[in-house]
């Protein structure tokens, strides 16, 4: 739950009520208050699923429930976006630590009576169900460990509700706790057996019952806590969630790291000193490890991981522990969560007799933080390792390559120098063949030359007598064609006779009403046929 919310939505509660002047559970009732500040609805959907918030409460009053929740999920955010910087022991290294969601854990307050949570004494008069509301709002701050034997059980949709008593006295308390933090828990609550619920005590309005309302459920001895891992473990290994052909391959050279831990623990410090000076750059969630409780943080940063883009690996660490410290990475829930994730997984968390199950899933597993940031390095210090062996493979062989090249340059000195005198004598011979060429050239072009002048003479001649006989030949065509020319004989009276073109050699070619063509020397004459005679 979201504590801050909770007293948001209490403090929203009360003013509308006041102004609407009707009690506050006519507003919104205090089931529906916690149930809002736990899962934190954003959408319509979301708030009308959660019971005694309908479509007409919705209308009403949805968009200041929903702005309330938006408000406080951005300010936790902003909060929790603040990236600070965790120096290590190496100056060239940085470790960027967001501030998660986990980073707000609140601790559990043991049960002692302070000033501050005392009733004010008043003389205000309350309603009963004001009264009731004073007292929830005051036993929220008295979150505590409760153990006994259970008694019964009843389940519902969203809230499971059972009975614990004390095997001293027979006292018995009335507990609940929502669904999806009975199914985070990964504890069956069958009657008869022993538990610690952790949570805080309500008042029921309606009825003014007092329950504990509780937030996780632990086991109750080393034994039990022994039962429920091994019977755990024997269903993960019937469904192969242990097997090694599921485990991812660790990335070679890994750059960007996951890491999951405490900042308060030992565990960090172990780890990011002994990763050595690759320029890792490490995404820390804060988280805490021990005991139970830790399954919601752990769970949420795994969620949180699964956000993050270019991660190469996921490191989750912590130190040594008994079996019920290491409670939380027994979990059903954060193992399946765990296995849905697609990058690797290294798991340094110790344990003198059991592996923890979620070290069991992991691709790779060590008993402590040092030995999983050595096994994060691992594949540098083989790539430095082989770096140098290589580099001295390299240098030796150049070395022997250099002194075998010499030599050959040497060889191929001496026989260069013989090789250059050679060439320079061909050079000489080849010199005054090329004068002499160049010279025959010159004497075979000057004879060239004196014969296309000649040739240009005899042409030019020729071509003047070819001029002169073309001439004498066209006088005689033009001569020839002005005595046969038509147009002559028309300038001595003839004329020429045509129909449509076609010249009139007949009478057989025309009839009467034909209009013919007459050409005279100087012009043309229409006429109309009348009369033929042969």
């Amino acid at each position: 739950m979201n504590p801050n919310l909770f007293r948001k939505l209490k403090k929203w509660r009360d003013e509308t009520a006041k102004k609407e002047m009707v009690e506050g559970f006519r507003v919104i009732p205090n089931r529906a208050i916690e149930d809002v500040a736990i899962l934190e609805p954003k959408t319509r959907e979301e708030l009308t699923n959660i019971k005694g918030i309908k479509d007409k409460k919705y209308y009403k009053y949805g968009k200041e429930i929903i702005d309330i929740v938006k408000s406080e999920s951005e300010k936790t955010q902003n909060e929790k976006d603040q990236p600070f910087f965790l120096p290590t022991r190496r100056s060239n290294r940085n470790i960027i630590i967001p501030q998660t969601e986990n980073s707000s854990y609140e601790k559990i307050r043991p049960f002692v009576q302070d000033n501050d949570n005392k009733i004010e004494k008043t003389d205000k008069i309350y309603s009963v169900s004001e009264f009731l509301d004073r007292l929830n709002e005051k036993l929220m701050s008295e979150e505590m460990r409760v153990k006994g034997e259970i008694t019964s059980v009843d389940e519902r949709e969203k809230v499971i509700y059972f009975s614990l008593k004390d095997k001293e006295d027979e006292s018995v308390v009335n507990c609940l706790i929502f669904r999806y933090q009975y199914e985070i828990s990964g504890i069956k609550l069958e009657i008869g057996n022993e538990i610690i619920a952790n949570g805080y005590p309500e008042i029921y309005k309606p009825t003014g019952r007092l329950s504990l309302n509780v937030n996780l459920i632990e086991i109750a001895g080393q034994g039990a806590l022994k039962k429920a891992y091994d019977k755990l473990r024997e269903q993960f290994e019937k469904e192969g969630l242990f097997a090694l052909e599921r485990k991812k391959q660790l990335p070679k050279l890994p750059q960007t790291i996951a890491l999951i831990t405490s900042s308060q623990g030992a565990a960090i410090g172990d780890f990011t000193t002994n990763l050595g000076n690759y320029g890792f750059k490490i995404k820390f969630i804060n988280s805490n490890v021990e005991g139970k409780k830790a399954i919601f943080d752990l769970i949420k940063a795994i969620k949180q991981v699964k956000r993050m883009k270019n991660l190469d690996v996921l490191v989750i660490v912590r130190g040594g522990g008994s079996l019920e410290s290491l409670q939380a990475f027994n979990n059903e829930k954060l193992v399946r969560e765990i296995i849905t994730l697609k990058i690797p997984i290294i798991c340094g968390i110790g344990h003198e007799k059991d592996i923890s199950l979620v070290s069991l899933v992991a691709d790779s597993a060590v008993s402590t933080p040092t030995a999983a940031a050595r096994t994060v390095r691992d594949s540098w210090d083989r790539a430095v390792e082989k770096l140098s062996h290589d580099e001295s493979i390299i240098i030796n062989s150049f070395e022997r390559h250099l002194y075998k090249s010499k030599q050959k340059i040497e060889t191929l000195s001496f026989h260069l120098s013989h090789k250059f005198e050679n060439i320079l004598q061909r050079f000489s011979d080849i010199k005054n063949d090329f004068v002499n060429i160049l010279d025959n050239i010159k004497y075979s072009i000057e004879g060239l030359k004196e014969k296309i002048e000649n040739y240009k003479k005899s042409i030019l001649s020729n071509y003047n007598q070819a001029v002169y006989n073309a001439k004498d030949k066209i006088i005689n065509f033009e001569n020839i064609i002005n005595i046969n020319n038509p147009e002559r004989q028309l300038k001595l009276g003839y004329s020429i006779v045509s129909l449509e073109g076609n010249i009139i050699k007949s009478i057989e070619q025309i009839k009467k009403g034909d209009t013919l063509d007459i050409k005279i020397s100087d012009g043309n004459i229409k006429t109309e046929v009348k009369d033929i005679k042969k």
